[in-house]
């Protein structure tokens, strides 16, 4: 099997966008020069090269991205994993305040991340920052309660 018919295979089989896209490029690098295939996808046509290179290589995992270390956390996952329950958990229809969170991990592990870390780290979670609505300091209780009433006559489903 040549490589043409080998990658038009592979191409029907791939689930993955990101990798059929790759494999798209590898494809047409073998068809015409590399800055034209380049210019296609939007590339330089030396990643064009790295991935045709690395399918040469490797074969169609070679086109995947290869996980990179990076530095690893302060805290462990089980400590991490104990956090986020006690996040999801508690004063769900308060919500928390990302001050709050900071100092549960530090609580909880002694470890002091940043302010925007720790919003990371929350939004790693899957929780999603919410800036609360303004209320005017200054309303009285039965203005904004008669307001209530007032608009809650206006919402309605329509059929």
């Amino acid at each position: 099997m040549n490589k043409q018919t080998k990658i038009k295979s592979d191409v029907k089989r791939m689930k993955d966008t990101i990798i059929k896209e790759r494999l798209l490029m590898v494809q047409a690098s073998y068809n015409e020069p590399l800055r034209n295939v380049a210019k296609t996808f939007g590339y330089t046509h030396g990643k064009v090269d790295y991935w045709k290179k690395r399918y040469e290589k490797q074969g169609v995992r070679g086109l995947y991205t290869k996980p990179r270390s990076g530095r690893p956390p302060k805290i462990n996952p089980e400590q991490g994993v104990e956090i986020k329950r006690i996040v999801r958990k508690h004063n769900i229809k308060q919500g928390w305040r990302t001050q709050q969170v900071r100092q549960l991990i530090v609580e909880k592990t002694g470890v002091r991340y940043s302010f925007r870390h720790s919003i990371r780290i929350v939004q790693s979670w899957g929780l999603a920052k919410i800036k609360p609505r303004p209320r005017y300091a200054f309303s009285k209780k039965e203005d904004r309660d008669e307001f209530i009433k007032k608009t809650r006559t206006t919402w309605h489903v329509s059929h």
